[in-house]
């Protein structure tokens, strides 16, 4: 009778994995069996916080040189030092948009609208994919009840409008 241990057990899946995946090694030169996508999967990521659902649905992102005065109490040096050891480039530095749609169970609320279109337009795609990603998620921006800007800047408050300077959230009136 044949003794089956964790040993015996790994040995052999990894026997039969490779025995399956030889003749792919060995074959002629690959063929994709579609054209590629050419674009990015959706952004978008849901969790709960109490009843409510949170989404979060990225804008995309910025990239810009790295100011001189971005962290006011350590040498450039040493910043580029984190990014290099996190594995970042240095010398730039990248943030991305991330606006919120909280689902209170009654509510649509989205917290921040992103660049919005135009962005998108401008960035070639970097930025400004809100919309998008948020179709993506699910969610239709005629669905959304309140928008909250939390500040005044331009990544927060642009999504406001279409490229066509219409609402790209328009909610209905009471």
């Amino acid at each position: 009778m044949t003794e089956l241990t964790r040993r015996s057990l790994l040995a052999g899946t990894v026997a039969t994995s490779a025995a399956a995946v030889a003749p792919l090694a060995t074959s002629g030169p690959a063929r994709a069996a579609a054209p590629p996508a050419g674009t990015q999967a959706p952004g978008w990521y849901r969790y709960k916080v109490g009843s409510f659902e949170i989404t979060v649905v990225t804008d995309g992102l910025n990239r810009f040189k790295l100011p001189d005065d971005i962290v006011t109490n350590v040498k450039r040096e040493e910043v580029n030092a984190a990014l290099v050891a996190a594995h970042r480039e240095p010398d730039v530095f990248v943030t991305p948009y991330n606006p919120i749609v909280v689902n209170t169970g009654q509510k649509l609320v989205v917290i921040d609208t992103g660049l919005g279109e135009a962005g998108f337009k401008a960035s070639k795609g970097v930025n400004g994919q809100f919309l998008t990603n948020l179709a993506a998620a699910g969610i239709d921006p005629k669905a959304i009840d309140t928008v909250i800007i939390s500040h005044y800047h331009g990544d927060h408050v642009n999504g406001l409008l279409r490229a066509d300077n219409s609402l790209a959230f328009p909610m209905p009136r009471f």
